[in-house]
């Protein structure tokens, strides 16, 4: 940090580059200072959950760690890197069960076919061109010739249009067009037989077990969650009053301390500053469920320097890599000044275009 007497010398030089005249007495200086300090902290936050597991069939569990009856007492060293993400699965003791279903050999009956592999079906259904109605002009579909049928020969070639031959009695043009005067289609389906295949099973009557998956082993257990996540908290701290051009100098310029610590809270005061880990200080309470951190984070003092004979300007002075840099400002005086005037000549410029118009 630099020494108030390096602070003034800092700004006695800037103003006697930009044309001023004289020293800068310490009397007629008013020095405040400010820590700068920001970067993130990275948390690895567990949470441990349990719930009872169900698997169909077989299931080697002898490779995942096993808990006694509390779960939060199981011990699991600290992360070595915060910003890893990890899920361990556990198996409480003596949670396993594993035997047969009570299907016995992992099939049961069908319920759609009841056991038998087959549905009934219709073999033959009405035409939907002839409703089963003159399927035939000379037959009606029964592949013999009929003298009461002869009267629709004679009614024109009207009505015989669109006929196809019989494929019962043979005779030519009298047939419907569809079912080639039959009367009835046979139902593709079955191939009119009047049953088919059950969907469902595939003819076979029996289907897996849904509760064992056709293995005809069930085992249950309870398992125990523990689940590592990061979780990231941006820190940026300084006084409320700094102009951004102030930040902006000190990253520009600044000759910055860098931190990074892993581990418990208690080890930062032992790598920063004093000042530094006070300021920290709100920001690092334990979060719920943290098991490990790592803080990355840079600080710098920065001085703000205000003179009696220059009251319209405020010099915020950076210890930089090769040397103070000094950046000067309006005061805040100077900038309610200037927003007046600019909002006084917005107020004239209104008041004339009214008139003009």
């Amino acid at each position: 940090m630099l020494s108030d007497e390096d602070v003034l010398a800092a700004v006695r030089r800037r103003v006697e580059e930009r044309g001023g005249a004289g020293r800068v007495p310490p009397g007629g200086a008013d020095i405040t200072r400010h820590l700068l300090i920001e970067g993130r902290v990275l948390r690895c936050v567990e949470t441990r959950t349990e719930e009872e597991r169900f698997h169909q069939g077989s299931i080697d569990l002898s490779d995942r760690p096993v808990y006694g009856s509390d779960l939060d007492s199981y011990r699991i060293p600290p992360p070595e890197d915060p910003a890893s993400e990890t899920t361990l699965r556990l198996v409480r003791r003596g949670s396993v069960d594993d035997r047969s279903c009570d299907c016995g050999n992992g099939v049961v009956a069908c319920e759609r076919c009841k056991g038998r592999g087959e549905l009934p079906c219709v073999p033959a259904e009405a035409c939907g061109g002839c409703r089963g109605v003159a399927a035939c002009l000379w037959c009606d579909g029964t592949g013999h010739r009929s003298r009461r049928t002869y009267g629709r020969l004679n009614t024109g070639p009207q009505t015989r249009a669109g006929r196809v031959t019989c494929g019962r009695c043979g005779s030519v043009d009298a047939a419907c067009a569809d079912c080639r005067g039959r009367g009835r289609n046979t139902c593709a389906r079955c191939g009119g037989s009047g049953s088919r295949g059950c969907p469902d099973c595939g003819r076979a009557g029996t289907v897996p077990h849904r509760r064992c998956g056709g293995t005809a082993r069930i085992v249950t257990w309870t398992e125990g969650v523990v689940t590592r996540s990061p979780l990231v908290v941006k820190v940026k701290i300084s006084s409320p009053d700094l102009p951004y051009g102030a930040w902006k100098s000190a990253r520009d310029h600044g000759a910055w301390a860098d931190v990074r610590v892993v581990g418990p809270r208690s080890s930062l005061a032992r790598d920063t500053a004093g000042d530094v880990a006070a300021a920290l200080e709100p920001w690092l309470v334990p979060h719920e469920g943290e098991v490990g951190r790592r803080i990355t984070l840079r600080h710098l003092s920065l001085a703000r320097v205000t003179l009696a004979s220059e009251p319209h300007r405020v010099f915020f002075v950076v210890p930089g890599r090769d040397g103070p840099h000094v950046a000067a400002w309006p005061s805040g005086g100077r900038v309610r000044l200037i927003a007046a005037v600019a909002l006084a000549a917005l107020v004239a410029l209104v008041v004339v275009s009214h008139l003009l118009a």
